[in-house]
C-alpha cells in the first residue's frame, strides 16, 4: 500500500514538473513571439522614417546640383536603400550594417569617386576595428588571461586598421552621386555598406592570422569568440 502511494506521489510530481515545464516553454515562446512582433513593428516604423528622411535628403542634394552616374539607380532610390539599411537591426537591437559615407573633390569624376570610396573604406575599417576591439576587450576581461598575453592581443588589435582594410572585399556601394563645381572640378559623394556579422568575422580571422605569427595559443583565444 505504502509502495503504491509512493509511486503515485512520484507520478503526480513528475506530471506537475512536466506541466510546469510545458507552461514555462509555452510562456517563453509566447514572450518571444510578442517581442519579435514588437521588433517587427519597430523596424517597420524605422524603415518608414528612413524612407521619408531619405526623400528629403534627395531633394536637398538635387537642389545642390548632384546627379546620378550613368547606370546607377536614381538618387532618391539610392538614398532610400542606404537609409533603410542604416535602420536595419538584428533581433538583439544591434545594427545589421556598418555604413560609411565620404565626399571628395577631383579633377574628374573617376578620380573623385576613387578618393571618396577609399576614404569611406578607411571609415569602415575604423568602425570595424572599434567593434572588434570591444569584443576582444570583453573577452580579455571575462577570461583568465595572463597580463603578457592580454598585452600582445591588445597590441595587435590596436594596430589592426590596415589589416582590417585588406578584408573589405564584400563592401556594397549604396550611394554614388556627383556634381560639377564652378571651377570645373567634380565632387563625388559615396556611401558604402558592409554586413556587420560578415565584417567582424573577416576582421577577426585576419587578426587571428596575425596573432598566429606570434603565438598559436594566443590565436586560439580569438577562436573562443565564436567567429
Amino acid at each position: 500500500m505504502k509502495k503504491g502511494l509512493l509511486i503515485s506521489a512520484f507520478t503526480a510530481l513528475a506530471m506537475m514538473i512536466s506541466v510546469s515545464s510545458f507552461a514555462q516553454e509555452k510562456a517563453t515562446k509566447d514572450d518571444y513571439k510578442k517581442l519579435a512582433k514588437q521588433e517587427k513593428i519597430l523596424n517597420k516604423d524605422l524603415q518608414k522614417k528612413a524612407i521619408k528622411d531619405a526623400r528629403k535628403e534627395a531633394k536637398k542634394l538635387t537642389k545642390e546640383g548632384f546627379k546620378t552616374p550613368v547606370g546607377k539607380l536614381p538618387l532618391d532610390k539610392q538614398l532610400e536603400n542606404a537609409w533603410q539599411k542604416q535602420a536595419e537591426m538584428t533581433p538583439d537591437g544591434t545594427p545589421f550594417w556598418y555604413i560609411a559615407s565620404s565626399r571628395a573633390v577631383g579633377g574628374n569624376q573617376s578620380s573623385a569617386a576613387l578618393q571618396a570610396t577609399n576614404a569611406a573604406k578607411i571609415d569602415l575599417a575604423g568602425q570595424i576595428q572599434t567593434k572588434v576591439s570591444q569584443l576582444i576587450e570583453a573577452k580579455v576581461a571575462n577570461d583568465d588571461m595572463g597580463q603578457e598575453e592580454a598585452a600582445s592581443l591588445s597590441s595587435v588589435v590596436g594596430a589592426s586598421k590596415s589589416v582590417i582594410s585588406a578584408t573589405l572585399g564584400r563592401v556594397i556601394p549604396l550611394v554614388e552621386v556627383y556634381r560639377t563645381l564652378p571651377n570645373k572640378n567634380v565632387e563625388v559623394m559615396v556611401t558604402l555598406g558592409y554586413s556587420m556579422e560578415a565584417a567582424n568575422k573577416a576582421a577577426i580571422n585576419a587578426l587571428r592570422s596575425e596573432l598566429a605569427k606570434k603565438s598559436e595559443d594566443l590565436a586560439k583565444e580569438l577562436d573562443k569568440l565564436g567567429y
